[in-house]
């Protein structure tokens, strides 16, 4: 009888792996994920921990992969961190394991798993990058070439949200502000600035760090605005690394939001965080 599954979340730097039976996780692992040879890499691991575990690849029901990447009906149509383009990655894993693989792009494996409580939700990650998941009357919307939910694309006043409210981006912001600025700020002393010290140092009640967190998060809650006027969801979620900032983070957010919206839309912190793509995965299994 298949009872096992297993959750895959392929990223650019490491591959997270999660077994488990149904809201069971039974075991779970990380491994770098390799430049090439992915699903050598992907394969071998599966058959060593399901030969550890004393279990037989007939006793899964599915594999359900999370990719890094622009994929349309388990197609990974373009995966630049992971050097995949057009590779029916499902068909190939299957066909060495013998177990049912489902490829999703892995934002949008998280907002399955965030959909739980809501019919409709749009999921934004704020990390490295900037990726979102929406889910329209308990349908994941992946677009016409796999690429909706993009948002981290979308240029605002000559910038994408990926150039300045990324991680990446809100560090890249500060330091074109010191540059060009003289005003004493505790940021110029650290030697490798994070967003976490960025954010820390508004906390605390740096004005320069304060000024350029509101900058950069009230210009993103308009955009949020613009989205949720054409979706109408039920809830915007925010995850990803730099949701650990928390309320500073949620509140500056809400007000950009609120100077565009014509109706109010609850937002909040996720509260699943790395765990909502197993969650989704397993939503993912119970409905086979």
């Amino acid at each position: 009888m298949r009872n096992y599954a297993c959750s895959i979340d392929l990223g650019g730097t490491t591959t997270n792996f999660s077994i488990f039976i149904s809201d069971e996780i039974i075991c779970e692992w990380t491994v770098p994920t390799p430049k090439e040879n992915i699903i050598d890499m992907l394969e071998y691991e599966i058959k060593d921990k399901i030969s550890k575990l004393n279990i037989k690849s007939a006793d899964f029901k599915a594999i359900v992969i999370g990719i890094a990447g622009i994929v349309k009906e388990g197609i990974v149509r373009q995966a630049i961190n992971l050097n995949l383009s057009e590779c029916d990655f499902a068909h190939l894993l299957q066909s060495r394991l013998n177990i049912k693989v489902i490829v999703l792009n892995d934002v949008n494996l998280q907002a399955i798993g965030e959909s739980k409580d809501y019919s409709s939700l749009f999921l934004v990650t704020i990390g490295t990058g900037i990726g979102a998941g929406l889910i329209v009357n308990n349908q994941i919307v992946e677009g016409h070439n796999g690429a909706a939910g993009e948002i981290g694309h979308i240029y605002l006043d000559s910038k994408t949200p990926e150039e300045n409210a990324s991680a990446r981006g809100l560090v890249k912001t500060a330091e074109n502000y010191l540059d060009s600025h003289n005003d004493y700020s505790s940021l110029r002393d650290f030697e490798t600035l994070t967003a976490e010290d960025i954010f820390t140092q508004a906390k605390i009640g740096d004005e320069v760090a304060l000024k350029i967190v509101n900058d950069v998060y009230f210009k993103f809650g308009k955009l949020l605005a613009v989205i949720s006027s054409a979706f109408d969801p039920e809830v915007i979620i925010i995850s990803g690394g730099v949701s650990n900032a928390g309320d500073l983070l949620l509140d500056i957010i809400k007000k950009g939001f609120s100077e565009v919206a014509f109706k109010n839309t609850e937002i909040r912190i996720s509260s699943f965080k790395e765990k909502a793509a197993i969650y989704g995965a397993m939503k993912i299994v119970e409905d086979l």
